[in-house]
């Protein structure tokens, strides 16, 4: 099905208007129609096609921090990578403003695809030089298969991008292929995303508060506070679930800025009552990318007259290789005014090994994935005692995230740990609902 493959022929001009102009992708309508030719072929040959729904993680932050044409070579580049994975086993179309879609037909199954994804997911994260800055970025996979996951065209892609939709919800560099669960596995996008622009002043926020444990003494030394809504219509809903939503309707500032405040003010309510417990903000790549920060922390810090040492400020690895140079700068303005600073999702995908040496961090948090199997996996508890050893030789804490059972707390105890935390103390969580 070669001659199916149009993007990888010479520029026809009877086919500019199937042309994305940045990326020169044949654009969503063409990739419809040959999706259909190419499911009636499947359909007579009784084979099967493969979709593959792509976005491009964190474009949307490079286009807002460094510009929409910076934010087009970027998508030109992963664009290009992802047609070198593809190669001539499919091809590759523009669908809208961060995501794409690879179609391979004739595919054995889904064991034969995921090679496929999983290159596709190296590729992508490699990091890259524009205008001389170094870059990182990765995608999310959903993943959809005729004629296991649909008949028609719509259906299909339908089916591709809520797969999609589950893989981004779970973070960057994901893949998820399409189960009949994903129909009835979260709300109307659309819907929720007009319900989320009044649900700030609403009151429909709130936080919740999980403990982080020293592992020595099994006592709580901080806690994290998580942005959630108990929305009348959806239900209760934890940030993964509507945060893209959010950034879509370009309330992350707002919603941000709501979370640092009112957790500082829970903050000093327990510091007047005797309590030293930090609190933990987490701060999205859109916060490193701007310039505001360092500003509103100030802010919040006055307006509650908490101890700024109480205060921790948690930034993803991914949004702090943005651009590291950025990211130095920044850190170094928040240490100057005494909070601590940690790093979430570390060893996640976007090495930031070659700048640990000059970011003034306090505590460097293991990526959930790390911890899932680390009874059973030699390889994971390598990496596990590689951060460890090389965190405090550094001076900086280690945290665990994503503990769930005693057996892997008393493991990471053993390896030298600093900092638990986990649905194991789910019972500690603390909601305050929104006033």
């Amino acid at each position: 099905m070669r001659q199916l493959a149009t993007q990888r022929r010479s520029h026809d001009p009877a086919d500019s208007s199937y042309r994305d102009d940045v990326t020169g992708l044949a654009t969503r309508s063409h990739a419809e129609h040959r999706l259909a030719a190419l499911l009636a072929h499947a359909a007579e040959q009784h084979s099967k096609v493969a979709i593959l729904h792509i976005d491009i993680d964190r474009l949307k932050e490079i286009n807002h921090s460094l510009g929409r044409p910076m934010g087009d070579a970027c998508l030109r580049l992963m664009a290009q990578r992802v047609g070198d994975v593809i190669d001539f086993k499919g091809s590759v179309y523009r669908l809208d403003s961060d995501e794409v879609m690879a179609v391979l037909p004739e595919v054995a199954g889904l064991e034969g695809v995921m090679s496929i994804v999983e290159r596709l997911l190296a590729h992508t994260r490699l990091p890259f030089e524009l205008s001389g800055r170094t870059l990182f970025t990765s995608c999310c996979i959903g993943l959809a298969l005729y004629p296991d996951h649909g008949g028609t065209v719509t259906e299909l892609m339908r089916h591709a991008n809520l797969a999609r939709r589950k893989a981004q919800a779970r973070g960057d560099m994901r893949h998820c292929v399409f189960s009949p669960e994903l129909l009835d596995g979260g709300p109307d996008i659309v819907a929720l995303r007009s319900e989320l622009r009044d649900a700030l002043p609403r009151g429909e926020l709130e936080l919740r508060y999980r403990p982080v444990l020293c592992a020595r003494s099994g006592q709580v030394v901080a806690v994290l506070a998580q942005p959630r809504w108990c929305s009348p219509r959806f239900g209760v809903l934890e940030a993964a679930r509507w945060w893209p939503a959010a950034r879509d309707n370009g309330q992350l500032d707002e919603i941000c800025s709501w979370v640092l405040a009112r957790a500082c003010r829970h903050s000093r309510s327990w510091f007047e009552a005797g309590s030293g417990l930090r609190v933990v903000v987490g701060m999205p790549a859109e916060a490193v990318a701007g310039d505001m920060l360092a500003e509103r922390v100030s802010e919040v810090l006055a307006e509650s007259v908490l101890p700024a040492g109480l205060l921790e400020i948690e930034l993803t690895e991914a949004g702090l290789m943005q651009d590291p140079d950025h990211a130095c700068v920044l850190l170094e303005r928040l240490k100057a005014k005494g909070v601590k600073l940690s790093i979430d999702g570390f060893g996640s995908g976007h090495s930031i090994l070659g700048h640990l040496s000059r970011l003034p961090i306090d505590t460097l948090k293991l990526d959930a994935s790390f911890i899932d199997d680390c009874l059973d996996n030699p390889r994971r508890q390598a990496v596990i005692r590689s951060v460890i050893t090389m965190g405090h030789e550094l001076g900086v804490r280690v945290a665990a995230n994503g503990v769930a059972s005693r057996q892997q707390a008393d493991y990471l105890r053993e390896q030298g740990c600093d900092l638990l935390q986990g649905s194991l103390w789910s019972r500690m969580e603390y909601s305050d609902s929104s006033s």
